[in-house]
């Protein structure tokens, strides 16, 4: 009895690490490749099915045996089994918890002038993927979100970000009014948008040292960070109809914010 345990412990534990049964899995030839090829979030193992293609089998397991990542083969319905879906398309990666990044790192590996997302609770795992794919397509240098009521990069957050957790710097801090507070000491000035504020996204100076942060979905920013930010901007709208989603929402103000700085470039 004792033994067994100790064995059902050691296996909660590494459970624990992995996240849930389906958190672990990562699956899909595109978000496991960019996995691999970008190499900051490796795969403990990789498990491929028998009906998977020779030519894309031949890819996998070259880059597999570059990395020492395992790689083992199984019949395509076990692949359906350890991951739960059935779109896998023959290859799964047990993933390790992802590699956050530091909010040292993060500042100095930012561009001049730099530009972060913060994001106040973002708990829908495919808004998050969304914002992700956007920060990355915008130049984002690092996507900033907290320890509580925030989503963690799951398999289903890596999935819909089409693999731009791979190419991001991702940190994570267990108070965002504190890291509000490091970022302005760094001389970065904190923004949000609001329908409420007076002065529209178009028209505010976003080509300076700038911190976005990014509401909840239900509740928007908290009273905290909204008392903290220098700057609340809203985006200009046709109607009254107010249906922008946070990741909508992100897509429009990281276009802005490059649009202002190509243009000060040239």
């Amino acid at each position: 009895m004792v033994g067994r345990k100790r064995r059902n412990s050691r296996r909660q534990n590494r459970q624990s690490l992995l996240g849930g049964h389906q958190k672990c899995w990562l699956w899909g030839r595109h978000v496991v490749m960019e996995s691999l090829d970008a190499g900051r979030w490796l795969p403990l193992e990789l498990v491929l099915s028998s009906e998977l293609d020779d030519d894309v089998r031949e890819s996998v397991t070259d880059q597999a045996a570059k990395l020492v990542i395992p790689v083992q083969t199984e019949p395509h319905s076990r692949l359906t089994q350890l991951s739960g879906a059935r779109d896998h398309q023959g290859l799964l990666a047990k993933m390790p918890p992802f590699p956050y990044a530091s909010v040292a790192d993060s500042l100095a590996g930012a561009s001049e002038p730099p530009f972060f997302l913060v994001l106040d609770a973002i708990q829908d795992p495919f808004n998050f993927g969304a914002i992700c794919r956007v920060a990355c397509v915008f130049g984002v240098d690092a996507v900033m979100i907290g320890s509580q009521s925030q989503v963690d990069v799951t398999s289903q957050v890596a999935r819909s970000s089409a693999g731009a957790v791979n190419r991001l710097t991702i940190c994570r801090v267990d108070d965002l009014a504190d890291l509000a507070r490091q970022l302005q000491s760094n001389g970065v000035r904190l923004a949000a948008t609001s329908p409420h504020a007076t002065s529209r996204l178009d028209n505010a100076p976003l080509d300076e040292p700038l911190a976005m942060i990014i509401g909840n979905e239900g509740a928007g920013v908290t009273n905290e960070l909204a008392a903290l930010c220098d700057l609340t901007v809203s985006i200009p709208q046709a109607t009254n109809f107010d249906s922008l989603n946070a990741a909508v929402s992100t897509g429009i103000v990281c276009y802005e914010v490059l649009r202002q700085r190509m243009r000060q470039s040239h």
